[in-house]
């Protein structure tokens, strides 16, 4: 089995490298090869700009792939592009999109890969939106043998979940100095975290099966967790207590629209997510690792880093701002 993944040193895409290599399969990147510290020797590594289509097609001139994984598709022409790079050279183009182009709000918690997509909130999920519908839109007008893959938030071994970003120290940093963090609504809105590892072996599982080309598959983990309690986890691995602040999403959207948007078309929003669809497919797809075992081995993996354990300058602009004009507005109460 040869694959080939656009980008492959990435949050996600590290994880389902190694994964691809467990299973033996031949593994090929495609990337700019900014990180070659993050890449495995087993890898063949492909040196080219994913937008630069001139330079990629001579790239893999004579290749050809039993599947392809595009990660850093973000956009609708890049979709295109890749149609004409991949179309004779593989036979399965996966699509990572993402689960926050579901319909947003939700008509209904349960989420299955039924569910609508539209997010009239933030441009990134609309965008994944119009990513998806070039596939599924020409798919009665061409042949092309795509499948679609929809994370939720997943991380890996040195990122720290949060609102405010993820892939820090910083949300650890402002609990250990004792300052206040900021928890969309009450607090109480259901999320999903997902551990890449466990990721991994549901997209892996879909490579190279036919039964799965024009199908689409959300993969996330079966935990579910309020914001108050993920703050809680990561201040009881970090000994401390959070000082929570529950702030309206749609008050951080005034102060901060671009944030906002995150929140109101995808974080703060309570959903439930329905993985029989991707079991049927992937009988082994169990998501074992739960975010208080996932939360300390990225703090393990920070304390092997310790020059990476700073603060985020725009996390912490972004807080104390919200912060600033919550706290005015109340004392006018």
């Amino acid at each position: 089995m040869r694959v080939l993944f656009i980008g492959g040193t990435g949050n996600i895409s590290a994880a389902c490298t190694a994964e691809a290599l467990r299973k033996g399969f031949e593994v090929f990147h495609l990337n700019r090869g900014n990180r070659p510290e993050r890449e495995r020797p087993e890898v063949k590594v492909l040196k080219a700009d994913i937008r630069d289509t001139n330079a990629v097609r001579a790239t893999l001139e004579g290749l050809r792939f039993d599947s392809v994984v595009q990660f850093l598709a973000f956009r609708p022409e890049h979709v295109e592009a890749d149609i004409s790079l991949f179309g004779n050279i593989t036979d399965q183009y996966v699509f990572i999109s993402t689960c926050s182009a579901y319909q947003k709000p939700a008509l209904s918690p349960v989420i299955t890969e039924e569910t609508p997509l539209e997010n009239p909130f933030w441009e990134y999920s609309r965008l994944k939106i119009a990513c998806e519908r070039v596939l599924t839109h020409g798919a009665g007008t061409r042949s092309f043998p795509y499948t679609i893959v929809r994370p939720s938030h997943t991380y890996d071994d040195g990122w720290i979940p949060g609102c405010f970003g993820s892939a820090t120290y910083g949300l650890a940093w402002r609990m250990l100095h004792g300052m206040e963090v900021v928890v969309p609504g009450d607090g109480q809105s259901l999320w999903t975290l997902t551990h890449a590892s466990d990721f991994a072996i549901g997209l892996v599982g879909l490579l190279g099966n036919p039964a799965t080309l024009g199908e689409a598959f959300h993969i996330t983990s079966d935990e579910h967790l309020t914001w108050d309690a993920i703050h809680a986890i990561l201040g009881e691995a970090l000994g401390v207590h959070p000082q929570i602040v529950h702030i309206p999403s749609d008050y951080i959207a005034r102060i901060n629209p671009e944030r906002g948007a995150g929140l109101l078309g995808d974080k703060a929003v309570s959903v439930l997510f329905d993985n029989s669809k991707i079991r049927r497919f992937v009988p082994e797809f169990m998501p074992h690792v739960s975010f208080r075992e996932g939360i300390r081995r990225s703090l393990a993996w920070y304390d092997a880093h310790p020059e990476l354990k700073k603060p985020d300058p725009t996390m912490n602009e972004e807080m104390d701002t919200i912060l600033g004009y919550w706290k005015r507005g109340l004392a006018l109460i």
